[in-house]
C-alpha cells in the first residue's frame, strides 16, 4: 500500500514540473503593444418586418435561447402648450399607475407580480413608449394587459392628483442639487424661446386637468402613429396573431404632429452667473450643437472624445489630475434628430479655484481649435470609443429598440452599420477641420453657478455678467 502511494506520489511530482514554465523552455510572448486585431465590426441580428391589419408596423428579432419576450410600443407626441408644461410627464406616469377600466391599479399590479412579468411607461415630450418583458407562456395574459393599457388607459383622477403633487414637490426641490440647476439654466439660455428650454412650473402643472390627459391620449395614441417592436422567444407568424387578438378594435386616425421648430444660433460670448449657497461652483462652457444627421457626427464625436468625453481626455486630465481642481470635468457634444444638440465643457471645483478650471476649459477648446489632437491621440481615440459602442448592443432587445428609434427618427435602419464605415474612414486631418468649424471659442456661454462672494476672482474680469435669479417655486 505504501509502495502504491509512492508511486502516485512521484507521478504527480512528474506531471506538475513537465507543465511548470521552470521545467519548460523559455516561452517568449508578444507585447501587447504589437498585437494585431481585425477591424471591429458591429452585425446587426437578422429582423423582420411585422405589420397589423390595423396598420400598425415594426419588427421583429427573433432569439429563442430563454423563454422570454420583450416588446416595445412607441407613441409619436408633441410638446403640449407652455401653459400645461408638464402634461406628458403626467399622462405618462398615470398610465401606468391608473391603469384601465378592466386592468385597475391593483389588479394590474397583482397580475403582473403573479406573472413574474413587467410593463412600463416612460418618455418624453416627444414619444411615449410602453414596454413589456414576460415568460413566452405568460405572453397572452400579459398583452392582454399591455394593449388594454395603450387602447384604453382611465386616468383616474386620484392618480393624476397625486402626480400632480409629486411634479409640484419636484418643482419645489429642484434647486436641491446644485449640477442639476446649472445643466437646467445652461439648457435655457442656449434654448432661449424654443420647447427644449421649457420647463414645468407651478402654475402650468396645476393648469393640467383629467380632460387634458384624455385628449392627449385621444389624440395621439392610434395604430397608425405607433411604432413596435418585439424580441424574444416568438416566430413572426406566432407574434403578429398574438398582437392581432390584442389589438383588435385599435383604430387608425389622422395625426398630425408639428415639426420641432428651428433653433436660433448661439448668441455671441456671453457670461452668466446664478447665486447659490454651496461652497463649490458649477461651470458650463459651450454652444449649440448639431443635427444627428450631420456627416460630421462622428468626426465631431472622436474630437470630443479627445477633449473631454473620457478619463484620459484633456480637459479631464488637466483639470482633474494634472491641477486637481475637479473631481468631476469633461465634455459632450450633442447631437439632436430634430434640432440641434448643445456642446458643453464643465467642471465642478471649489469656488476659490472656479477661475482656474475656467480658463483651463477655455484653453482646451481653444487648443482642439487651433492645435489639434496627435496621430496617437487620435487613433487611441477610435479605437476606445469604437470599443465602447460594442456594449450598447449586447442583446436582442437593444437592438430592437434602437431600430425602434431609428425608425422614430427617420434614419437608416443601418446607421449604426454605416457609422463604424465612417469611423474606420476618418483621419487625423477630418478631427482638425471639425474642430476648426464646430467649436467656437469667440460664441462660447458660461454659466457659473455658485457663492460669487467666495470666489477668488469676479466673474466679471471675464466680461459683462448676466445675473440670473434660479427659478423656484
Amino acid at each position: 500500500m505504501r509502495s502504491r502511494i509512492l508511486v502516485m506520489f512521484f507521478s504527480a511530482i512528474v506531471i506538475v514540473s513537465t507543465a511548470s514554465p521552470l521545467f519548460a523552455g523559455k516561452v517568449t510572448r508578444p507585447h501587447p503593444s504589437t498585437l494585431t486585431y481585425p477591424p471591429l465590426k458591429i452585425s446587426r441580428p437578422e429582423a423582420v418586418k411585422i405589420a397589423l391589419a390595423n396598420g400598425l408596423e415594426g419588427f421583429l428579432i427573433e432569439d429563442h435561447e430563454l423563454p422570454l419576450v420583450d416588446i416595445e410600443l412607441l407613441v409619436k407626441t408633441s410638446f403640449p402648450e407652455p401653459k400645461k408644461y408638464g402634461l406628458n410627464e403626467m399622462a405618462q406616469w398615470v398610465m401606468r399607475n391608473g391603469g384601465t377600466a378592466a386592468w385597475p391599479p391593483d389588479k394590474l399590479n397583482d397580475e403582473l407580480e403573479f406573472l413574474a412579468a413587467w410593463v412600463g411607461v416612460s418618455g418624453d415630450d416627444l414619444s411615449t413608449s410602453i414596454t413589456l418583458n414576460c415568460l413566452k407562456k405568460d405572453l397572452p395574459r400579459a398583452l392582454e394587459i399591455f394593449a388594454d393599457l395603450a387602447m384604453n388607459t382611465s386616468f383616474p383622477k386620484d392618480k393624476l392628483e397625486m402626480k400632480r403633487e409629486t411634479m409640484l414637490e419636484d418643482i419645489r426641490r429642484r434647486n436641491d442639487y446644485p449640477d442639476a440647476a446649472s445643466w437646467r439654466e445652461f439648457y435655457d439660455i442656449l434654448y432661449k424661446s424654443h420647447p427644449y428650454g421649457l420647463e414645468t412650473a407651478p402654475s402650468s402643472v396645476r393648469n393640467i386637468t383629467r380632460r387634458d390627459l384624455m385628449a392627449f391620449h385621444q389624440r395621439y395614441f392610434h395604430p397608425n402613429n405607433a411604432i413596435i417592436g418585439i424580441s424574444g422567444d416568438v416566430t413572426k407568424e406566432e407574434i403578429v396573431d398574438a398582437l392581432n387578438r390584442a389589438f383588435q378594435g385599435w383604430q387608425p386616425a389622422d395625426v398630425a404632429i408639428p415639426a420641432v421648430p428651428e433653433i436660433i444660433d448661439t448668441p455671441g460670448k456671453n457670461y452668466n452667473y446664478a447665486y447659490m449657497d454651496v461652497n463649490q461652483a458649477y461651470i458650463m462652457v459651450g454652444h449649440l450643437g448639431i443635427n444627428v444627421n450631420n456627416p460630421d457626427r462622428c468626426a465631431l464625436n472622436i474630437m470630443n472624445f479627445i477633449l473631454g468625453g473620457d478619463f484620459s481626455s484633456w480637459i479631464t486630465k488637466k483639470i482633474r489630475n494634472d491641477e486637481g481642481l475637479a473631481y468631476s470635468a469633461g465634455s459632450s457634444f450633442g447631437s439632436d434628430p430634430w434640432a440641434r444638440g448643445i456642446f458643453r465643457a464643465y467642471a465642478q471645483t471649489k469656488a476659490s479655484d472656479y477661475s482656474r478650471s475656467l480658463k483651463l476649459i477655455i484653453e482646451q477648446i481653444e487648443r482642439m481649435r487651433t492645435v489639434g489632437p496627435t496621430e496617437e491621440e487620435f487613433r487611441k481615440a477610435v479605437d476606445s470609443f469604437l470599443n465602447s459602442q460594442v456594449f450598447k448592443y449586447e442583446s436582442k432587445d437593444q437592438v430592437v429598440h434602437r431600430m425602434v428609434y431609428l425608425r422614430f427618427q427617420g434614419r437608416p435602419l443601418d446607421s449604426t452599420e454605416r457609422d463604424m464605415e465612417t469611423y474606420a474612414r476618418l483621419t487625423l486631418a477630418d478631427i482638425k477641420r471639425v474642430a476648426r468649424e464646430y467649436l467656437h471659442p469667440e460664441k462660447l456661454t458660461v454659466l457659473v453657478v455658485g457663492d460669487a462672494d467666495r470666489f477668488d476672482r469676479p466673474l466679471s474680469e471675464f466680461g459683462q455678467v448676466n445675473v440670473i435669479t434660479l427659478q423656484k417655486d
